[in-house]
């Protein structure tokens, strides 16, 4: 039974309250001695030993079917950025921390206990001893090191959560279930960071490496994790297969998968037909309204829909003409049809107010959504020190995601809006890996970017630092590369307090100052939408990106899925 709105926009609001608390639990409850962090909550031990340890439960239809609208970028779990290559990773490998689906919360994983000293600066991790790779090798705290050192070394993927605060050699190997993270100053949200840290076959990798590219070539086709799944084929852009690994060491239940699989299907009336036919058995979150409405009619397929913690917003790049004026981004954000987008488009949720998601802890409630106003708009544009020929002549690009239909619709709607004050508007539909390269270079970054950012980790630090943070530039999450010495300052001691009220507050002075700068057209906080066949059970909505596509916690209802 799925929670009521209200009451389930009270329970993210407590949660994420209590995972900020999580995340500085370190800091206050070790500064006066050496003393033991915890283990991660009742939900730390999560191995089933009540299964047979044989993958996929007692036959029947056992192929999990997953229908992505966007491209694969990579399989190598350390540069992984995006829904589709976040799903391969948890599939594939194991998350140092997890998220428990209950309280979204940084939980236990193959980090099974952990102390921590130094008032929150140094952190000690043992790891579980009954964890195999797929090749059926132990694994061990020198795995865990070498994947961290692996991804700071690469500087990829989520790196950026930990470049600032931890240097490769400070990461040891204390002995064979003991790691040692000596971060250079005290680091408040480590767990919730580690909750995108995957943890590979240290001996595999190193054995293919080539030419100093840390095994990366070797992973865009072949696994090295100790996940629930074992990679079978790899298309990249298009397709993944995969069978479960059958001493997997949560075991596995009665009607487990014992397939997974994903294909791209860009186009959205094929993605609809396919789940009314019973060929897939779960879609991604982001089609058009209609789409959800159509599979919400069908009596094989549901429709689960729950707030989220997301903010879809249009990125403005602050460091490329013409949207390096203030001015001129703020005419394009009072341009903006907000109730269009929200009703019309994204069909629901709630008009963005700033840049952290109104169900989050810490966001800023004294923050006024934004409304149309093209009077306003036309004001700031006649104030911008570039004209309106002078905007058209330079040529105002907005890139969306290739093949998804919401995505160019916000386009269309944005081009439609702008045209009112003359300024006209190029779309470009790009492959998501080549958006994300882009992202690395502002002068290659679009002056506008089709988002959604939904949380990447379990604290509000994922809609503030790692989107305004000078240290967090060249990241997809960061595509308006804006920030200033006061704003870069306020994040960092937001960061580095171990008193939670004061944390959050700090958050929000950050939030004031972001919207005073308008590097973005704060569009929405979405409802959370996905298209479920209905002999699917165990899923549940966890707050995170890549946690929803947790396999192995779903199984089979009835003989197959249902048509």
């Amino acid at each position: 039974m799925r929670p009521d709105n209200t009451d389930r926009r009270k329970f993210l609001k407590l949660v994420g309250a209590g995972t900020t608390t999580v995340a500085l639990a370190g800091c206050t409850g070790n500064e006066d001695a050496d003393s033991s962090g915890g283990t991660g909550g009742e939900g730390g031990d999560t191995s089933s030993d009540g299964s047979s340890g044989e993958g996929g439960g007692d036959g029947g239809e056992t192929d999990f079917h997953f229908i992505a609208g966007q491209v694969f970028g990579t399989l190598d779990p350390a540069e992984q950025v995006d829904y589709t290559q976040g799903m391969a990773a948890q599939n594939l490998y194991d998350e140092f921390i997890t998220v428990d689906p209950d309280s979204l919360q940084p939980t236990a994983n193959i980090a099974q206990e952990w102390e921590v000293k130094d008032a929150g600066q140094t952190w000690v991790f043992t790891i579980r001893d009954d964890v195999t790779f797929t090749d059926g090798t132990e694994m061990t705290a020198e795995d865990v090191a070498y994947s961290m050192k692996r991804m700071l070394e690469m500087e990829a993927g989520y790196s950026s959560f930990f470049l600032s605060y931890l240097n490769p050699e400070d990461v040891t190997a204390r002995d064979e279930q003991t790691v040692e993270f000596a971060f250079n100053q005290a680091y408040g949200p480590a767990l919730a960071m580690l909750v995108q840290f995957y943890i590979v076959n240290s001996e595999v990798v190193k054995e293919n490496e080539q030419d100093g590219d840390y095994g990366n070539a070797y992973l865009q086709d072949n696994s090295a994790g100790s996940g629930a799944y074992v990679l079978d084929e790899w298309e990249q852009g298009n397709s993944i297969s995969t069978s479960a690994y059958e001493d997997y060491w949560k075991g596995w239940d009665e009607g487990s998968f014992d397939t997974f699989r994903s294909t791209v299907i860009t186009e959205q009336s094929t993605i609809v037909n396919t789940m009314r036919e019973g060929g897939g058995d779960m879609t991604d979150q982001y089609m058009g309204t209609q789409a959800y409405e159509e599979m919400a009619s069908f009596s094989n397929v549901r429709v689960p829909e729950v707030p989220q913690l997301q903010l879809f917003h249009l990125p403005l790049n602050t460091q490329k003409a013409p949207t390096d004026d203030v001015n001129v981004r703020k005419a394009i954000a009072y341009a903006f049809d907000y109730e269009s987008a929200v009703n019309d488009i994204i069909g629901g949720g709630a008009v963005a107010a700033g840049p952290v998601p109104r169900e989050m802890a810490g966001h800023n409630d004294d923050i006024e959504p934004m409304s149309q106003d093209l009077e306003r708009a036309q004001e700031f544009l006649d104030q911008a020190e570039y004209s309106v020929d002078e905007i058209n002549e330079i040529g105002l690009e907005q890139v969306v995601v290739a093949g998804t239909e919401l995505q160019r619709q916000i386009g269309l709607l944005n081009q439609s809006c702008l045209s009112e004050l003359g300024i006209e508007l190029e779309i470009n539909p790009q492959q998501w890996a080549t958006i994300t390269d882009r992202a690395t270079d502002p002068e290659e970054t679009a002056h506008i970017t089709n988002i959604f950012h939904t949380a990447k980790v379990p604290s509000p630090d994922s809609h503030s630092y790692l989107m305004y943070h000078p240290e967090s530039f060249g990241s997809y999450i960061s595509q308006s590369w804006y920030s200033t010495d006061e704003l870069a300052s306020v994040l960092e001691e937001a960061r580095n307090t171990s008193d939670l009220q004061e944390r959050l507050e700090k958050y929000q002075e950050a939030q004031a100052m972001v919207v005073e700068g308008m590097p973005s057209v704060f569009i929405a906080n979405p409802p959370y939408r996905i298209g479920v066949n209905e002999n699917v059970g165990g899923w549940q909505y966890q707050g995170v990106m890549a946690f929803d596509w947790d396999v192995h916690s779903m199984h089979r209802k009835g003989e197959g899925r249902a048509e």
